[in-house]
């Protein structure tokens, strides 16, 4: 099977990644996402990065993880093929600036459980934003850009490289220390806040003084905000990765705990189940013994600069919207909809 078993429609978006188009599948109904990556200008590094993406994607089955349905590749391109989300969270935002927190409670969930899932088989999402997540048929919320994913061996500690958005970077990512899974972690806290509050719990227009931000300054926590909520988040955005909410304790906190999930926990193995090895203290102490108000190096803001513009070149009341690789409708106008749902220009969401 090959490109030429879909039909592309339109283009739904384009960015640096190349183009992506809503298409469907010849002598079927079956409607797809088809994302066209142009190999011209892109070291091998950056080809066998897109390899490893789709890999990645291959092996994902999860009812909150994007679906790869094909993928092909040409001597001029990639095109790879998955299931077609209606929205993006990103949207929601952008006209509805923040949710209340019944609708946050039920994104988190759902976000808990997809990212037990790629915890649970090794893989660090590692670039966890809005725009990064989609919206399903039934508002199933999906994550989805696998491009900064890392798969970890069962004897892999940390991770040094840097990717990512510096607006929802942890603490030990902008200073350059080694990081684990508890870096997605921190931007699902992150992430929560922001959909709560209608911006980050970090923001400024300076890429130095945002690392200096997260590294340095507390928190600052709404009183409309509940107390299992407020508890959740400060065990997600606590400075020290060691120290940070993770499973499987996570999965039994009061603000996500799902019964639903309990047979998953028996099933499974806990991921990156957290003991206290050679290894384990060996990077502790790595983080630890840098002093905690130590700027970040120039390399690291140099790392997250184009990142940072792109974010901050429309954000004014809520986060901006970027050409990053994701599909969905654009953001319009807000209309009438019941208590407890948020609409966009094509559909109205409610996140139960």
């Amino acid at each position: 099977m090959g490109v030429e078993d879909y039909h592309v429609v339109e283009l739904v978006g384009e960015g640096s990644f190349g183009k992506v188009y809503k298409g469907r599948r010849k002598y079927s109904r079956q409607t797809v996402a088809m994302k066209f990556i142009l190999k011209h200008g892109k070291s091998n590094k950056d080809i066998h990065n897109l390899r490893q993406e789709i890999e990645i994607l291959r092996k994902l089955k999860h009812e909150n993880i994007i679906e790869m349905i094909d993928a092909f590749e040409t001597p001029q391109e990639f095109c790879v093929v998955t299931e077609f989300a209606q929205g993006e969270l990103f949207e929601v935002l952008e006209d509805d600036k923040c949710l209340p927190e019944e609708q946050v409670q039920a994104i988190a969930k759902q976000l808990v459980k997809a990212l037990h899932y790629l915890h649970s088989n090794r893989i660090i999402h590692r670039d966890m934003k809005p725009q990064n997540i989609l919206i399903g048929k039934g508002s199933i919320v999906k994550l989805c850009d696998f491009g900064f994913a890392r798969a970890m061996s069962a004897n892999t500690v940390v991770l040094r490289s840097i990717k990512g958005t510096p607006l929802y970077m942890a603490p030990e990512l902008v200073r350059e220390q080694p990081y684990n899974h508890t870096a997605d972690l921190w931007s699902l806290g992150v992430i929560l806040y922001e959909l709560f509050v209608g911006q980050p719990p970090f923001y400024t227009n300076s890429v130095y003084a945002l690392i200096r931000h997260i590294v340095k300054d507390p928190v600052k926590y709404p009183d409309n905000m509940s107390a299992n909520f407020k508890s959740f988040l400060k065990g997600l955005l606590n400075k020290l990765p060691q120290s940070r909410l993770s499973w499987p304790a996570l999965l039994e906190h009061p603000f996500v705990k799902d019964d639903s999930m309990d047979l998953v926990a028996d099933t499974q193995s806990t991921p990156f189940e957290v003991k206290r090895s050679d290894a384990t203290r060996k990077a502790d102490e790595i983080q630890t013994s840098r002093n905690p108000a130590e700027p970040p190096s120039k390399n690291a803001a140099n790392n997250t600069e184009h990142d940072h513009d792109k974010q901050k070149s429309s954000k004014k009341d809520g986060p901006t919207s970027t050409t990053d690789d994701h599909h969905g409708s654009s953001p319009g106008a807000i209309s009438d909809a019941p208590s407890g749902m948020f609409s966009s220009k094509h559909q109205v969401y409610s996140f139960r």
